[in-house]
């Protein structure tokens, strides 16, 4: 369903995701749509194969008795990595979990500060998880996964890859909160959109 745009007079534009809304950057950039498109598909291929390995894993321990050694570890590896994906793809839609009650007490205003302040704290922290990311991978660099004989640093490094994308996002969020609070949905009528999703 399209929300009506009131300078336009038009439907404003919708992602293919659940409705929401493209903000600016969407609009203007085909990258930055490919990016998060391809975050959301990646992460749907990432849980198909979860789903397969964990199925394979259970038929061929169960039913054949004989578990092949390299399916928990390949779903492990999906897993973390669909967990990281996901999380960016989140960010980027302005989706993650929130307590948004304060939204709907104070005005506008101080709500939209309050945002500000929670996304500089998202900022804040995924960059020094990002920098604890490189820490690891370089502790980890050189070791192998025991049964798929992958490199260790390819587990540790989903973190890395995903909270350098959750700063990214959150970064164009700020940006994007800044310099154009016209776009920015009402934070209370923003809960009230994505209550009950």
């Amino acid at each position: 369903m399209a929300e009506q745009d009131p300078a336009a007079g038009a439907p404003a534009p919708e992602a293919e995701d659940l409705g929401f809304r493209r903000d600016r950057l969407e609009e203007k950039s085909v990258l930055y749509r490919w990016i998060i498109g391809l975050e959301r598909a990646v992460a749907s291929v990432f849980l198909v194969g979860v789903f397969v390995l964990v199925i394979t894993q259970v038929v061929t321990r169960y039913v054949f008795n004989s578990p092949f050694s390299w399916t928990e570890e390949s779903a492990r590896l999906l897993l973390v990595w669909l967990t990281f994906l996901a999380a960016m793809y989140v960010s980027s839609r302005r989706s993650h979990i929130t307590v948004d009650l304060l939204a709907t007490l104070v005005p506008a205003s101080v709500a939209r500060a309050v945002s500000a302040f929670a996304e500089i704290v998202v900022i804040l922290t995924a960059i020094v998880m990002s920098v604890a990311g490189i820490m690891m991978v370089g502790i980890v660099s050189g070791l192998e996964l025991p049964a798929t004989g992958l490199p260790t640093t390819l587990l540790y490094g989903a973190a890395l890859v995903g909270f350098i994308g959750i700063a990214v996002h959150s970064s164009l969020a700020l940006y994007l909160q800044i310099k154009h609070p016209e776009d920015e949905l009402d934070p209370a009528a923003k809960a009230a959109e994505l209550e009950g999703i």
